[in-house]
């Protein structure tokens, strides 16, 4: 028996959608923190670590910006596919050479993160995808959904940072050879999306005229101004999320307070954790105070907590903090989701959701090497302080500039509660 109103009404593809993005998730959490002990390990400076994560952001850019010209041309199914084989060999090569020019070159193609979050077309196209699954109303609770999943599995991935220690402990086995293994352990992991995205139905693709012209989404000027707004927007707040990746974090952590594999484990599981919760009150506080103002607020909020966490000088000071911030960090992303699919066109959907993620990477392939080098010539939590400081900014420009544009939803929410105060004042 479904619970109405806690879980929403999907079809088969939007649950194999749902399915792969938590594989994914996984996968993506696990590398995301892996990679700053492993650039450790290889003894990277500040810098060279940022050209490392810069490339595989850059990678991102380049997977989003082939979804917004190409993706529905070449077909959802059939890039989602290509995109998970890209990640299995990015987990079989990445560990065969410890050269920064090598790791920058796999990023580029690996379809994998530095930040724990998804930034490639994977996300574009899920989203599109999603959105034609469900009607307006269960749209907000699909995409909290679709993040809160995501979440546990990143939550699992988080665990896996343990590996490397239980298999030097438990196997006796050498360093270098567990983190090999690990990086293995990922490829396997990636093959999961590969099964899971063939048996999306022919009803995932997009309309047959939006094939014959993908620039068909910027015919609209309304719709492109939408987009090319939004886009820049989120360009901002990518840029200083690049300072503040979980790369870096992890980076931070490990260099600042000298914490080892086992603790920097638990303190991002629990850290995904709170995320799960904030990705689940995304929809009963956005439908109390609106999509932009719970995307606005709750960043806000995650914000200053990273700017506590960065003048930290106690390590479980800075837990704390970082705890919090997460605990606030992740209930924009369904709001985000949901709002820009909502106020264009159906056929602008792909786009917007491509343009606004490569946005975001042309952002975040910048800001990772510019934070090496502040790190460098500074002092480590100054990229942090950086990074929160511009996306406390975005903030503000987001809730200036959208607050008056409502989606179909809350107007006609609106328009119900008019009419409800001009009958009880009658």
């Amino acid at each position: 028996m479904r619970l109405v109103g806690v879980f929403p009404r999907l079809n088969r593809d939007g649950k194999l959608v749902i399915a792969a993005s938590s594989v994914r998730a996984l996968d993506y959490s696990f590398l995301s923190i892996f990679l700053g002990v492993y650039l450790t390990f290889l003894e990277f400076s500040a810098i060279q670590a940022g050209m490392v994560i810069s490339g595989i952001m850059a990678g991102g850019a380049l997977s989003n910006l082939v979804a917004t010209w190409r993706g529905d041309a070449i077909g959802r199914k059939r890039m989602l596919v290509g995109m998970s084989a890209l990640m299995v060999l990015g987990g079989i090569l990445l560990p065969l050479n410890g050269s920064v020019a090598f790791l920058v070159v796999i990023g580029l193609f690996a379809m994998t993160t530095a930040t724990g979050g998804d930034r490639t077309a994977f996300v574009s196209m899920d989203t599109a995808i999603l959105t034609e699954t469900t009607d307006g109303a269960q749209r907000t609770l699909v995409f909290s959904w679709y993040n809160l999943i995501a979440f546990l599995g990143r939550a699992i991935g988080a665990l896996l940072i343990a590996g490397p220690a239980v298999l030097q402990s438990r196997l006796d086995i050498g360093e270098q050879l567990s983190f090999q293994i690990m990086f293995g352990v990922y490829a396997v992991i990636a093959v999961g999306g590969i099964v899971l995205y063939s048996r999306l139905s022919p009803q995932a693709e997009a309309l047959p005229k939006d094939r014959k012209s993908p620039t068909r989404s910027f015919e609209n000027d309304e719709s492109r101004k939408l987009i090319l707004k939004m886009a820049g927007l989120f360009s901002l707040d990518a840029m200083g999320g690049g300072f503040i990746i979980r790369s870096f974090i992890s980076f931070w952590f490990v260099n600042h307070f000298g914490v080892d594999l086992y603790s920097i484990a638990g303190i991002f599981f629990a850290g995904q954790m709170l995320n799960a919760i904030s990705v689940s009150l995304a929809t009963p506080v956005a439908n109390r105070i609106g999509l932009i103002n719970t995307m606005a607020s709750s960043q806000a909020l995650s914000n200053m907590f990273v700017i506590l966490m960065a003048l930290s000088g106690q390590l479980w000071v800075a837990v704390f903090f970082f705890l919090v911030h997460e605990l606030c960090n992740e209930m924009d992303i369904p709001t985000r989701q949901s709002y820009t699919m909502a106020i264009v066109a159906p056929e602008s959907r792909t786009a917007m959701a491509s343009l606004s993620n490569l946005g975001r990477n042309i952002a975040q392939t910048i800001s990772p090497s510019i934070a090496g080098v502040i790190a460098q010539v500074t002092f480590l939590g100054a990229p942090l302080l950086l990074g929160a400081g511009t996306k406390l900014l975005y903030n503000a420009l987001l809730y200036a500039m959208f607050r008056s544009y409502k989606t179909p939803e809350e107007l006609v929410s609106e328009a119900k509660t008019e009419m409800q105060g001009e009958e009880a004042d009658g």
